[in-house]
């Protein structure tokens, strides 16, 4: 009998049944003085009838019953563990709304049924001998047992099984499939949408081999998180793994890559080439360890592995013999400091990402909390605790040109808050700033009552939409899910 079980944690999952509480228009929650506008004289916001080119995945799967199916084109299906498929599908919203991955462990497809799917399961993975076939009737019978009570098992245990996003880039999503329960283990899946055919699912290998700079630090092989894995799309490559190394002996920053291939069953490793710092007399470093904030995969060529408290490490993918790696500090004048943030997170206040069709020019978004006389950091004062300055930059990118940002947008709070539809929404920081792959001017934030409630029932986030151009608030949306889960998004360019 095969058993696929014994996978790793996962944090935070949560759950569902099928009643599902749409995304609602929301412009006003909270009385103010003074005029309200009506909603149709607000800004338009995106509707499912006329959707935007890309989506907000929300990166925390939601657990489903057998029954239900988020979007019917959206379906895919695979074993994970003997007669269980695992079945993904998403709810698809137009942004600042959240998309849902939806997931279930169903017996069967459509049209089959349970005895179909473990017959065709154990064809597949199970070496029937002919010394099996010779066996008795009641050796038969007790294996049919211990099979029936394996499966009555895994069935008890099923609710124990979460799943998250890990990456994403154009049509692919990497999932992560885990049992809360363990420390250790995990399968990962990899979901292809389907706008000209059939979505699907399949397991992807596990790496079996340690790392240099794993030999060094952990003598643990890591699975692939959203910290150190990009899916690229250039020729046969599928998933890039980068690890930062010093080696000591060259004294010299090193990046080390992983890949797996289409198709491939054995992961494998590159040499580590040396990274190109920019200014070699600066003191600015990449960190060695600790993983990246974010992935920034544009085109077919360029990957940018983001960590906030010092820069991004800019690695371009045209020799996949030898990538080039080149490290590349934040814009002028970012420094993150947990002292000036409520949260103590950079990745709630800043984020990185691509700015338009063409593959090499990305945009940095920071929202920068100021005094109330304008000054940088926060103020003690109550007039603006709360008041922030929304900083743009845009960078072309290069691996042999110097490498310049060019601040191209500043909106003040007080514009913000002035905006028409504004008017209940709290006066709060904004947080997770994600550039639309569809616009790099239009950017989403999320704006949370937090600090103006007392009771936990009475919290509430907002994901809204900004013209970083125009200064306009474009739209806005409450989000009905779990609180906590509104903080990990990733954009996602998923055609319908």
């Amino acid at each position: 009998m095969l058993k696929r079980l014994g996978l790793g944690c996962f944090d935070g999952l949560f759950r569902c049944r099928p009643s599902i509480i749409p995304l609602r228009s929301i412009h006003h929650h909270v009385p103010t003085s003074g005029h309200h506008r009506k909603p149709s004289e607000l800004p338009p916001a995106a509707t499912a009838d006329d959707p935007a080119g890309w989506i907000l995945l929300n990166k925390r799967g939601i657990r489903a019953d057998d029954a239900f199916v988020a979007e019917a084109d959206t379906v895919a299906y695979c074993h994970v563990f003997m007669g269980r498929l695992l079945r993904v599908s998403l709810r698809r919203a137009p942004p600042p709304a959240s998309t849902f991955i939806y997931y279930d462990f169903p017996y069967s497809t459509p049209g089959e049924d349970d005895k179909t799917v473990i017959d065709e399961y154990f064809k597949e993975h199970v070496d029937m001998s002919e010394e099996k076939h010779d066996e008795s009737v009641e050796e038969e019978e007790e294996e049919e047992e211990d099979v029936d009570e394996s499966e009555k098992e895994e069935a008890e245990n099923v609710d124990e099984w979460g799943i998250h996003v890990v990456a994403a880039h154009c049509d692919l999503v990497l999932l992560e499939l885990s049992h809360e329960p363990c420390d250790h283990d995990s399968i990962h899946l990899l979901y292809r949408a389907g706008a000209a055919k059939r979505p699907s699912l399949a397991l992807l290998p596990e790496r079996d081999f340690l790392t240099k700079s794993e030999q060094l630090y952990t003598q643990q092989v890591f699975s692939p998180y959203s910290g150190d894995t990009c899916l690229v799309r250039r020729g046969d490559i599928l998933l890039v793994e980068l690890y930062h190394m010093y080696d000591r002996s060259l004294q010299q920053d090193m990046a080390e890559f992983c890949l797996l291939r289409h198709g491939a069953r054995q992961w494998e490793l590159k040499e580590p080439v040396p990274m190109i710092i920019q200014d070699e007399g600066s003191t600015e470093r990449p960190r060695t360890r600790g993983g990246r904030d974010t992935i920034v995969p544009l085109g077919n060529r360029f990957v940018c592995w983001v960590r906030y408290e010092t820069g991004f490490l800019l690695c371009d993918m045209g020799d996949e013999e030898c990538p080039k790696v080149r490290y590349v500090p934040l814009p002028p004048g970012v420094c993150w400091d947990p002292k000036e943030y409520d949260d103590g997170n950079p990745k709630y206040s800043m984020n990185m990402g691509a700015a338009g069709d063409g593959a090499s020019v990305v945009r940095f978004v920071s929202v920068d909390p100021h005094c109330c006389c304008g000054g940088p950091g926060r103020s003690t004062c109550m007039r603006s605790r709360y008041a922030f300055t929304i900083n743009t930059w845009t960078m072309n990118l290069s691996m042999d040109d110097p490498l310049v940002w060019v601040k191209d947008g500043e909106i003040d709070c007080e514009e913000l808050w002035g905006q028409p539809g504004y008017e209940g929404l709290p006066k709060g920081h904004l947080q997770c700033p994600i550039v639309s792959l569809d616009d790099p001017n239009i950017v989403c934030f999320l704006v949370a009552n937090f600090p103006f409630v007392s009771s936990y029932e009475d919290r509430k986030v907002w994901m809204i939409q900004l013209n970083i151009k125009t200064k306009a608030l474009l739209s806005a949306v409450q989000y009905t899910k779990d609180l906590w889960g509104v903080y990990h998004h990733l954009p996602v360019q998923i055609q319908s």
